[in-house]
């Protein structure tokens, strides 16, 4: 079914962990999105058991106590982002959810571009991701080991799975309340490969996915280590088809 612009409200789902020293990225990202959304809309923050000051900060930063009727703080023991964003999605209340990162790596403002290319109408049975491949999108500030780090996880997802996205990592997706709380209910994977088990469980009930541009900077900070993190993608993405074959 399709929707028009005027049908099309939001949930943004935020997952945090160890955020403290970007939560001024995350608000002031929020604050665009807010000048140019012209529609309803609700943020949920997940804060997934940080360690650091996060959840303080979230909670004293001056756009949330402006603006505490539009954004929900949850706190929680930590899980893994899947399992953030699995409580996350679990609260929005809106017709679509735009799950996406907490340093605003692509900010929130870009779904009106989205709408723009899709003539102000989105599909309640397709899954929007953003990919970074994309040949419109516009990358600034890529590290090689971050890019190097993407082209091993994809081609693992591509090799293992019935996925043929080219970049199934990005966190800027965008799915219909229905669509995306079916997936994230059915979630088991809470780490690396949350994407791929979503994704795939998508593409075994016929959800269509498309990828989607967008404009996306790199953000200093990274918590990648490549050689530890592609040994842990492998192993999760073996899980996942096991999860996704016992589920059958």
């Amino acid at each position: 079914m399709n929707v028009g612009k005027e049908g099309i409200t939001l949930s943004l789902v935020i997952p945090c962990y160890n955020e403290a020293e970007r939560v001024g990225l995350l608000y002031n990202g929020l604050e665009l999105f807010a000048k140019d959304w012209k529609g309803i809309y609700e943020v949920v923050i997940v804060n997934d058991g940080s360690k650091d000051d996060t959840y303080t900060k979230l909670q004293q930063h001056t756009f949330y106590k402006a603006n505490t009727d539009k954004i929900t703080l949850v706190n929680q023991q930590n899980t893994g982002k899947g399992g953030a964003l699995k409580n996350g999605v679990a609260h929005a209340k809106n017709s679509f959810v735009l799950t996406l990162d907490a340093d605003m790596a692509t900010q929130p403002t870009e779904i009106l571009k989205w709408l723009a290319l899709e003539n102000n109408t989105l599909d309640t049975d397709t899954v929007y991701i953003g990919s970074r491949e994309n040949r419109q999108s516009i990358i600034h500030s890529e590290t090689f080991k971050r890019k190097l780090a993407g082209n091993v996880f994809n081609i693992i997802v591509r090799t293992l799975t019935p996925l043929r996205v080219v970049d199934s990592q990005c966190g800027f997706k965008l799915y219909s309340k229905e669509v995306a709380q079916k997936l994230f209910g059915a979630l088991q994977t809470n780490g690396w490969a949350h994407d791929v088990e979503i994704l795939t469980r998508a593409h075994h009930e016929g959800i269509r996915i498309k990828e989607m541009p967008i404009t996306w900077q790199a953000i200093e900070g990274s918590k990648i280590q490549l050689v530890r993190d592609s040994i842990a993608m492998f192993k999760e993405i073996l899980k996942v088809n096991s999860i996704i074959k016992n589920s059958k």
